[in-house]
């Protein structure tokens, strides 16, 4: 289980190598899952995943560079390198619920299929739980990502 608090989550990290033979970029380095907005350190890095993986557009960002405060992007990290990512919007429905939507997801090809997926979203889900999210829309991915 992955502990999320507030802004900044306490995370628990699985050890893993998470890299194809003959890759050293984050090999050995531990799985970390966090919320990440445009006051994380490693927000530009981020950005570049993201939009790597075309999700750039469906990001709610403002010109002056702000996510808005409705969109949560939850960011997987081997070692310092962001490697996937899983955004959704908290808003309220039409009876007063609030209600967690996918927006986007993705994840470096290097990385893929070697359980970030899962995890990513098992912490999203979380993440909106915590948030008090009593329905979740959206979140029925592929196999590869549940």
């Amino acid at each position: 289980m992955i502990d999320i608090t507030g802004m900044k989550p306490e995370t628990v990290g699985t050890t893993m190598c998470a890299v194809k033979s003959g890759s050293s970029r984050g090999a050995g380095s531990a799985l970390r899952i966090e919320s990440v907005d445009n006051w994380h350190a490693s927000w530009s890095e981020v950005r570049e995943l993201i939009d790597a993986q075309g999700g750039a557009r469906k990001l709610r960002v403002d010109k002056d560079g702000w996510l808005s405060a409705r969109q949560v992007v939850m960011v997987a990290f081997v070692g310092k390198t962001a490697v996937a990512y899983l955004s959704f919007i908290v808003s309220p429905d039409k009876t007063g619920c609030v209600e967690a939507r996918h927006v986007s997801h993705g994840c470096d090809p290097d990385f893929s299929r070697r359980g970030i997926e899962s995890q990513l979203y098992q912490a999203a889900v979380e993440r909106a739980n915590a948030l008090g999210c009593k329905k979740l829309r959206g979140f029925k991915l592929n196999s590869k990502w549940c």
